[in-house]
């Protein structure tokens, strides 16, 4: 039976009573939160300049704005709704969040009647009162509420489902929450005395008014599984813009300078909470800073010169200030007492309305053990910190290194000391202070420089954008030029760049005025960071998205860069394309000097070979890489149009598994028979060719009027028959062949000796063959060492692995590798069955050769009898620059052996 049905309602003189109570609580509220003033929970309220913000209840809701985020109010809503009775819940956000102003607005909607109005009673509980001696719940709502009688408090406490209970501001009593006690000492009776942790808990693990609904704000979530978290996220941009209007109440001036407040050096991290952007408004209102570091100066100033200080005071608030920032950061506390600010030198401040202009603090009476302080905001700390280095020089009498000092330091620190080494950013603050160290100025300057020198050859991406966007906030092209320009800057991969990290890079790029290679492999850009890259896409010679998710907005940004850029090759392969996505794209190159566009693996279909052929008409594009794309002989008759107009350049075409059969064939010879085609490479591999198509393009390469020199047919399912026809490519008066691939089609026998034959022609130009794989025996072997020994013969690179010749196939190239007749350079014998049999023949033979530099023998049978012989080999003859002996028989007794020659891969 429920207990609770024979208890009396809560009567509506109490409830009516507590409700304008809780009213007049927000309309007597003046305490200010922000730097500037800021406006107090009863302006914002009661002259509905409210403006929500964005929660969510998923800690991975991230930092830019997803489907994850929600208004605070719709959330609140929800956890509280009715039947959600006796729910939990935590608002996280830092400090300047807005989350005591979502809370009073909250308490103003239910004590007004709009909002969750199934609880007959809201409940404030004063955050400092259970910090006190032990006490009882309800004495401790008693002290809070006055205005309600103990017999109706001790009445309402009987039905807690009806309950809501608000705690704000655990900010500074955080060990509160993060402390949980015994679950012994736990209480259940609201008239039992406890400690404020205790009695928190009990509450929160329902031992303690069991049903009662719980709100509380605090900086970090806590780990409990009886607590909901809320993360507080901030503005999202629309209710920023709302929130500017509000300020302005100019809808164009709003949007003018909120437009160029979004450009704001160093604000991107920031633009979210309610409390700076109030800060930054007020600025606004006199002069729109350029740089974060602008802005506190002009701050700083504008407090000193309201509160009459004069420089040498200013200066000795400043330090103060800096002291304790340093203090606080050193202890990793957010606030102080009153003895801490005496230490910190700013006794003769206590009480002077300029330190309450810097801090928050919690009494009137300042003097009081129990008065708590904390900077209003906590960039401000980081912004004194920064200062007070440039002030004070007593780390470095006392012996410390200057480089600790400035490595150390929460993380907007050294962004503050770079913005200040910058005069035009510190000018309002030296107006105000006097002139900053010259010292500590020359000091930072050589560290900045150091660390970009030791910083940008190394590998770690995190590192590289902390100095981009140091540079940035430095403002200092000389700096960039003579640092950035000078060392060797390695081209790692910036995915997952932040707004600011994109403006650093930026700026970066645009001191340098180029950019030798940006790598952007696996990005998953937003249109907002690709907006921000432009220039920087604009700079760069050669960009790399491989692998990126592009959608059509970062591919408009992509096009964008491009025209008139100064890149000339670009890289989009395994990076899903639409068609659209391809038209946006591929109208810009028309106006680029793009050379080299790869587009492997995109997923292009068949409908995209009309946008690709018409792009290669009219633009300076001379390699393009199609590779892996379902474009089918389709595609490529779309495509393939272009290749005989006089607009089109391009020289490199790769169509490899693009789904092609035979039948392209024919429209290829078509179009390399025209005498405007420069066309010089073709790559077909992986492709389901028929065999008698090969006749039409071997008329083509006969003509004199194609002018191909690479054709690469790997495994294209051609045989024997096919050999004719490419003999006949080869024996050829126009034949302009230099190199073949032929690899993983069965010619067999018959068939490689015909080519053999064409290949001692004084007419073959063929200077690099790749037979591997193709059904080659021991005669064919020695027609090659035949044709090597020829003298007429230009060959320099020969691939005739994966065939099993064994030691007597091979014997036959050792043999035309002692004639001097012989040219090659690289010869490529992998997965022969070569043993240690053969090893002194193939030495002799490598020792005789006047123009071999790598051999490969990888996958053979070779055992450590004969390392040492091929290690002499290689240590004889520097000439040899690569002996490849990977997956050989060899053990680990030889590995050392090895090692002694860099030349040799094993």
């Amino acid at each position: 039976m429920d207990r609770t049905t024979d208890i009396p309602d809560i009567p509506y003189d109490v409830q009516k009573l507590h409700k304008e109570a809780l009213r007049n609580g927000v309309l007597n509220s003046t305490q200010a939160s922000s730097l500037l003033g800021g406006q107090s929970v009863k302006e914002v309220i009661v002259n509905k300049c409210y403006t929500p913000l964005s929660a969510s209840v998923s800690e991975e809701a991230g930092l830019e704005e997803n489907e994850a985020w929600e208004t605070s109010e719709a959330v609140i809503s929800r956890e509280f709704a009715a039947g959600c009775e006796g729910c939990k819940v935590q608002l996280c956000g830092g400090v300047g969040a807005g989350k005591t102003t979502a809370v009073q607005q909250l308490i103003w909607e239910w004590a007004t009647g709009s909002l969750l109005q199934h609880y007959t009673l809201l409940l404030p509980v004063c955050e400092r009162t259970l910090c006190t001696s032990e006490q009882s719940l309800e004495s401790l709502l008693l002290s809070t509420h006055a205005h309600l009688s103990a017999e109706a408090l001790a009445s309402a406490l009987q039905r807690p489902q009806s309950l809501l209970l608000v705690v704000d501001g655990l900010d500074h009593f955080q060990d509160l929450l993060s402390e949980s006690p015994p679950s012994d000492t736990l209480v259940s009776d609201p008239q039992q005395p406890a400690g404020g942790a205790v009695l928190l808990h009990s509450l929160l693990e329902g031992s303690l008014l069991p049903g009662a609904s719980v709100l509380l704000t605090c900086k970090e979530a806590v780990l409990l599984e009886s607590l909901q978290c809320v993360y507080l996220l901030g503005f999202s941009k629309a209710q920023r813009r709302s929130y500017f209007q509000q300020f302005f109440n100019n809808e164009a001036e709003a949007e003018q300078v909120l437009r160029h407040c979004e450009q704001v050096v160093g604000v991107a991290e920031l633009f979210k909470c309610p409390a700076f952007c109030w800060t930054l408004c007020c600025v606004c209102k006199e002069h729109v800073p350029e740089t974060l570091t602008e802005l506190c100066c002009a701050v700083t100033h504008t407090l000193l010169q309201e509160n009459g200080v004069n420089v040498e005071t200013s200066q000795q608030l400043l330090c103060g200030l800096g002291k304790l920032a340093d203090h606080c950061y050193s202890q990793a506390h957010a606030h102080c007492s009153t003895a801490e600010i005496i230490a910190c030198g700013l006794q003769p401040f206590l009480g002077s309305s300029v330190l309450s202009a810097f801090l928050r603090i919690s009494r009137d009476d300042v003097s009081s053990p129990d008065a708590i302080f904390s900077f209003l905001s906590p960039v401000f700390q980081e912004f004194v910190l920064a200062v007070f280095f440039y002030l004070d020089q007593s780390a470095l009498q006392s012996g410390q290194n200057e480089a600790t000092i400035l490595e150390r330091g929460p993380h907007m620190y050294q962004m503050f000391l770079a913005g200040l080494s910058d005069p035009a950013q510190r000018k309002l603050l030296e107006a105000s202070i006097g002139q900053l160290s010259s010292g500590r100025l020359s000091e930072f300057h050589q560290w900045l420089m150091s660390l970009v020198v030791e910083v940008l050859p190394g590998l770690e991406k995190e590192k590289h954008c902390c100095v981009f966007r140091l540079l940035h906030h430095a403002r200092s092209p000389t700096l960039v030029r003579e640092t950035v320009g000078a060392c060797k800057w390695r081209a790692v991969s910036y995915a997952g760049l932040q707004v600011s990290d994109c403006a650093g890079l930026v700026f970066v790029a645009r001191c340098l005025g180029e950019m030798e290679h940006l790598n952007l492999y696996r990005s998953e850009l937003m249109d907002t960071q690709a907006q921000k890259l432009i220039p920087a896409l604009h700079l760069a010679k050669s960009i790399n998205l491989c692998q990126s998710h592009l959608s059509p907005g970062v591919i408009t940004h992509l096009a964008r860069a491009m025209m008139d850029g100064r890149t000339t090759w670009l890289d989009l392969s395994r990076s899903v394309l639409s068609v659209e996505a391809l038209k946006i794209l591929c109208l810009s190159l028309t106006h680029s000097n793009l050379h080299t566009l790869c587009l492997r693996t995109c997923s292009l279909t068949p409908a995209c070979g009309e946008v690709l052929g018409k792009m290669l008409s009219d633009s300076k594009l001379c390699a393009l890489d199609l590779g892996g794309n379902d474009l089918q002989n389709q595609g490529l008759a779309q495509l393939i149009g272009a290749l005989g107009k006089s607009s089109c350049r391009l020289q490199d075409l790769s169509l490899d598994h693009c789904s092609l059969s035979g039948e392209c064939i024919a429209l290829l010879s078509s179009a390399l028979s025209s005498s405007l085609s420069e066309l010089k490479k073709l790559n077909l591999n992986w492709n389901q060719l028929a065999e008698d198509t090969l006749e039409l393009l071997s008329q083509t390469l006969q003509t004199g009027r194609c002018s191909l020199s690479a054709l690469q047919l790997f495994d294209c399912e051609l045989t024997d028959s096919c050999c004719p026809s490419i003999a006949a490519i080869l024996q050829s008066h126009n034949c302009c062949l230099t190199e073949l691939d032929l690899s993983v089609n069965e010619l067999d026998q018959a068939g490689a000796l015909l080519i053999c034959d064409a290949l001692k022609s004084p007419r073959c130009p063929l200077e690099k063959l790749c037979m591997n794989s193709c059904g080659l025996t021991e005669q064919v072997f020695s027609a090659l060492g035949s044709v090597l020994e020829s003298g007429t013969s230009r060959l320099k690179e020969l691939a005739i692995g994966i065939h099993p010749v064994r030691d007597a196939g091979a014997k036959h190239i050792w043999k035309a590798l002692k004639h001097t007749h012989c040219r090659l350079q690289h010869l490529d014998l992998e997965m022969i069955s070569l043993t240690d049999a053969c090893v002194d023949e193939l030495c002799e033979a490598v020792a005789a050769s006047n123009s071999l530099t790598t051999l490969i023998l990888k996958n053979n049978r070779l055992t450590d009898i004969s390392v040492p012989r091929l290690v002499k080999l290689v240590q004889d003859h520097p000439i040899i620059k690569g002996l490849n002996l990977q997956y050989n028989d060899f053990s680990e007794d030889v590995f050392e052996l090895m090692d002694t020659c860099p030349n040799i891969q094993y």
